[in-house]
């Protein structure tokens, strides 16, 4: 059996064994979280009405705009951002 890509940390919290990154907007305020691979974790919301205001969304750690395709398109239900 293989193991998830998940296990609980040991404050019980999520650790999905991945360096996480985060989106921000204009402001610099966190609007989601997604994994190296751009595996969207949470904010999904959140990350539906910025861009649906037209708010510009980057990486924080690079200042690289985060592209916003992948995420809308497809019917997956892990999105990609």
């Amino acid at each position: 059996m293989m193991s998830p890509e998940w296990s609980v940390n040991k404050a019980g919290a999520l650790d999905w064994g991945r360096h996480m990154r985060n989106i921000v907007d204009e402001a610099g305020e966190i609007i989601a979280k997604a994994t190296d691979d751009h595996t969207l974790i949470g904010g999904h919301h959140r990350l539906a009405v910025a861009a649906s205001l037209g708010r510009k969304l980057f990486w924080k750690d690079t200042g690289e705009p985060v592209k916003l395709d992948p995420y809308f398109k497809g019917s997956s239900h892990r999105h990609k951002a």
